[in-house]
């Protein structure tokens, strides 16, 4: 018997088998089988089937997903061809892919059974060959589905003892669940027929189910043996570590990165893998024909053959050594070897690995440790390490530079000589808690001004008054535990920061912060800011007293509600969010606000983001503005009226002049007196306006001292001083005995109830029970004087006119018009208003006015 070992096998005499690979390369035959048609191995290996089969089989046969039999011919060299019967079993990897397939021939007619030796050899063979496979393979008569055998992996699966092959004479209906057994009836004739594969729910001996992907193809058998069926299952519920198992073993032959080779007892090689021939730059057929030293200088025969003697000893053995490439090149391997027999031969299998890579990634770990350590080492932050025993194995520069400790003190040490360079005692730290029982962490806590745990990491901050030489320092801890890959701790990592910068940039900024609201709560303005959606976030400043709220009191109100729709705040807001300056007044009652937006932009998007406002308070000033445009408007309508009112005497005068120079001429004494009275009463009537005129712009500028008096004595001095005129017209006065006093300038005052007084006496016209009323009322919260008569009145349309410099509604009088402007502009100065009200004319009119300084209080 040849000494080469077949992954295939002869079950009978002209029945055997070969495997071919996913490339449709023979990559295992029988060497018994192919010596006996006629054929060498080494005239197979590496071939497509072409060699072998006349006619050559179609590639989409080999590489079909189900089992398939059919008859093919057989090359038999000068002999000719023969016919076999033929069944094709694929092996599936992932995603439904073959990994390759095997060929079974069994030569027609039949051929019976041999049953020698080389047969029972070439079965255990087989056997052999099917432990090995990952998948469950199951093989069973067709009629009582007894099984007739079942590999390693079947057995695992099944729950069953591998070693004892307690699967084999067991019915297959004991490892279906019952409600399955009738799936039996579907699937067995689509086997039969051509094979079935699917998803199968099967059970163990102990009960269990389990679901797997099933392939059930009926086996070949000579001629009067019970029909065969088998089946390869792969457990789905163990999918990954079955796809794992598969790669692994795949790599570990044809595409893994080591070389896989079998050696006989001379050394030679009886199979290599691609990655080997690969590797070495030799193919296949040539490898085949070598032996060891032929590629391995430090191996000669002698060093090999003690290897092997180790090997009976040893279950396996690890060595290096070098490989010689085809070019002449060599490279650092390390070769695992074990042992085996096959019908009495022994056999050596090998995986050769190239530890140059190995070198280098330890090289680079190497260097990425010293990376590292120089990392640490230039950290700015402080940092030790302890192990699991508080041996303390990091200690970098910076914690050196800070504690005034080198490493060499304190590497290697245990008894806590961390805590010692920092406090010079030996007391617990921060990376302590890291496993400490709860009870024993409240006690360090309360060595830290703050100590926050997130997780397993600590965080703490504390003073330091021993480090930098004593100079002392704020800083930040942080501690957290040191895993190992399977995530246990076996140490513990502390990181120390220096934030004495911080804490005094801190306490600067809350300085600022305080002078900050200091000035913005002092300043008469509103400071405040809103977000996107037009919502305050802060509201500052003293101006809110204006409106009676308090700093803060607007935070999370509308912008929009608070200053009113009605304001247009809202295309404000829009436009300020927009990025655009706003400036507009708004109007919160009687209170004007000159209000300011300027927009707050997000430096990374460009977006707004809120709004900075400022509103100052501008009613006063609005006020001003709107006194100082009524003034204005006084002022031109006074220089008009002046001018005109002036004019008119003095036109008067010119023209009376003239006449006066005729008369003059003429001797006509009689027209001369006529035109001196004329000019004489128009240069007295000029006087009067002037003097007035110049009265009524003293109001304001020259004030006498305020004093206090009441409203009945200064009443009854202007009586006095009208009271030829009132007894002469028979007009009834009656005055209010109200206890109101006055503080103001007495004279100006004077002034205002003598002209409402006289103008009332003077306007009764040709009533025949003629009064006055002088009293006080109460209009909200002010008090009213009225001088009330029942003369002439006045039209409604003319009330507004009667206050107007020069303004005379009646013009037979001798007025001049300023009077009662006159009146009004004492009454303002004095903080009060005046008004005049009348039914219409022949109905009386009230004269109405407020002062500020004027109010009840009983005498004394």
């Amino acid at each position: 018997m040849d000494n080469e070992p077949s992954s295939a096998c002869c079950m009978d005499d002209g029945v055997g088998a070969v495997v071919v690979d996913e490339a449709g390369r023979i990559c295992q035959v029988d060497a018994d089988w192919s010596a006996s048609l006629g054929l060498s191995v080494a005239s197979l290996l590496g071939r497509t089937l072409d060699v072998l089969l006349d006619p050559p089989p179609s590639w989409e046969l080999l590489s079909a997903p189900r089992p398939w039999r059919g008859k093919l011919r057989l090359r038999l060299g000068e002999s000719g061809g023969r016919w076999f019967r033929a069944h094709l079993v694929p092996v599936l990897g992932a995603a439904g892919r073959m990994h390759c397939c095997t060929l079974m021939f069994e030569p027609l007619p039949p051929v019976p059974p041999n049953e020698g030796v080389e047969g029972g050899s070439r079965a255990r063979l087989l056997e052999s060959v099917a432990d090995s496979a990952s998948d469950a393979i199951v093989v069973a008569r067709l009629e009582q589905l007894e099984v007739i055998y079942a590999n390693r992996a079947a057995h695992l699966l099944f729950g069953c003892d591998p070693e004892s092959r307690d699967m084999i004479g067991r019915a297959g209906g004991c490892f279906w669940p019952e409600d399955g057994l009738a799936m039996l009836e579907v699937l067995l004739p689509e086997a039969l027929a051509g094979g079935w594969r699917g998803e199968l729910r099967q059970r163990r001996l102990d009960g269990s189910e389990f679901l797997a992907d099933a392939t059930i193809f009926a086996l070949p058998s000579p001629i009067g043996a019970p029909e065969l069926v088998a089946g390869m299952l792969r457990d789905l519920s163990a999918g990954q570590r079955a796809e794992r198992q598969r790669r692994l073993t795949h790599f570990a032959l044809e595409r893994s990165g080591d070389e896989v080779f079998l050696l006989d007892a001379e050394a030679r090689f009886v199979y290599v893998n691609e990655s080997m021939h690969e590797t070495l730059g030799l193919s296949r057929e040539r490898l085949l024909t070598m032996s060891v030293p032929d590629i391995d200088p430090l191996f000669p025969p002698q060093r090999l053959q003690e290897v092997f003697a180790r090997l009976l000893e040893e279950s396996s053995i690890r060595l290096e050594t070098i490989h010689q490439r085809g070019d002449g090149s060599r490279f650092p391997v390390e070769i695992l070897a074990s042992h085996f027999v096959v019908d009495g031969e022994p056999y050596y299998s090998c995986i050769g690995r190239d530890i140059s890579e190995r070198v280098a990634a330890k090289r680079a770990l190497e260097e990425s440790r010293e990376y590292l350590d120089t990392l640490i080492d230039v950290l700015p932050d402080a940092l030790f390490a302890i192990d699991g025993e508080g041996v303390v194995t990091i200690w970098n520069r910076a914690i050196e530079q800070m504690s005034g400790v080198p490493r060499e003190q304190v590497l290697g040490r245990a008894g806590r000589v961390y805590a010692t360079a920092f406090y010079g005692e030996q007391r617990p730290m921060l990376i302590d808690m890291v496993s400490a029982a709860p009870e024993k962490c409240e006690e360090i806590m309360r060595c830290y001004d703050h100590v926050h745990r997130d997780g397993d990491v600590l965080l703490a901050q504390l003073h330091l008054p021993r480090v930098y030489g004593g100079r002392g320092a704020y800083v930040w801890g942080k501690a957290v535990p040191l895993r190992d890959t399977a995530g246990r701790v076996f140490g513990a990592l502390e990181i120390i920061r220096d934030i004495s910068e911080l804490k005094e940039a801190e306490r600067a900024l809350r300085l600022s912060e305080a002078r900050f609201r200091s000035v913005v709560s002092n300043t008469p303005v509103m400071i405040f800011e809103f977000d996107a959606d037009g919502v305050f976030r802060l509201c500052e400043g003293s101006g809110l007293e204006s409106l009676g709220l308090e700093p803060g009191a607007l935070v999370g109100q509308s912008v929009a509600g608070f200053l009113g729709a009605d304001s247009g705040v809202e295309t404000h807001i829009a436009r300020a969010i927009g990025g655009d300056k706003v400036q507009f007044t708004a109007a919160l009652g009687r209170q004007v606000f000159e209000t300011y937006f300027n927009p707050v932009r997000d430096p990374g998007t460009d977006s707004g983001v809120s709004v900075i406002g400022v509103a100052v308070d501008v009613t006063e000033r609005t006020e001003r503005e709107a006194e100082l445009r009524q003034r204005t408007d006084e002022l031109t309508r006074f220089t008009y009226t002046v001018s005109h009112d002036l004019k008119s005497p003095l036109v008067t005068i010119r023209t009376f002049l003239g006449f006066l120079e005729r008369d003059i001429a003429a001797g006509d004494e009689a027209r001369i007196a006529k035109d001196l009275g004329f000019v004489r009463k128009a240069s007295e009537r000029m006087t009067r306006l002037l003097d007035e005129l110049l009265e009524l712009s003293r109001i304001g500028r020259l004030v006498n001292d305020p004093t206090e008096f009441s409203l009945r004595e200064v009443v009854d001095e202007v009586l006095e001083l009208v009271a030829g005129r009132i007894v002469e017209r028979g007009v009834e006065v009656t005055v209010s005995d109200a206890p109101a006093w006055i503080l103001g300038d007495r004279p100006r005052l004077t002034e205002v109830f003598l002209n409402l007084i006289d103008n009332a006496v003077k306007f009764m016209g040709d009533q025949s029970a003629p009064r006055i009323e002088i009293g006080l009322e109460r209009l909200d919260d002010a008090l009213v004087v009225v001088v009330a008569d029942n003369g002439k009145g006045i039209d409604p349309r003319h009330l507004h006119k009667v206050f107007g410099l020069f303004e005379r509604l009646d013009l037979e009088g001798d007025g001049t018009g300023i009077g009662l402007a006159l009146v009004q502009r004492i009454v303002e100065v004095h903080g009060g208003r005046i008004w005049a009200e009348s039914p219409g004319p022949g109905q009386g009119a009230r004269f109405c006015f407020t002062l500020a300084g004027l109010e009840l209080r009983p005498a004394g």
